[in-house]
């Protein structure tokens, strides 16, 4: 009897034992399985920041230029402005075109403000009023 209570109690040692390492080898297994989706996502945002980075650089080249053509086309038109104001103090004939008023229909062209965008020129054309001909009304 002695050995048959022996026994069970062997058997349930290596049963418990048994159901502890394979409640541990599941717990290891998950634990296994959840870091490789952290090392998943962690690669991920890595990549998200790297392509984030890259087209902020890209940004910064892109605006680099677009600025130094905006000075350079500053500089172009300050220059050009500074000619056409020496021209017309230097010759009576050009300061006399420059000072004749500009037509009400040329004038009315330069009353709009600047277009900011495509949309806004093409909202403006959509909306303006016809421009009149230069000798009056038109005849078919």
């Amino acid at each position: 009897m002695e050995l048959i209570v022996k026994s069970l109690i062997s058997a349930l040692f290596v049963g418990a034992l048994g159901l502890v390492i394979y409640v541990q080898h599941n717990g290891l297994k998950a634990a296994k399985e959840r870091a490789e989706r952290a090392e998943q996502i962690a690669r991920d945002r890595d990549d998200t920041i790297k392509t984030l980075t890259d087209a902020a650089a890209r940004d910064k080249k892109a605006a680099a230029k677009l600025q130094t053509a905006h000075d350079r086309i500053a500089t172009t038109l300050a220059e050009r402005e500074n000619l056409i104001e020496s021209l017309q103090h230097e010759n009576p004939t050009i300061r006399s075109w420059a000072d004749t008023p500009l037509p009400d229909a040329i004038a009315g062209l330069r009353q709009h403000p600047a277009a900011t965008g495509a949309d806004d020129y093409r909202q403006r054309l959509s909306n303006s009023d016809p421009l009149p001909t230069a000798g009056g009304s038109a005849q078919d």
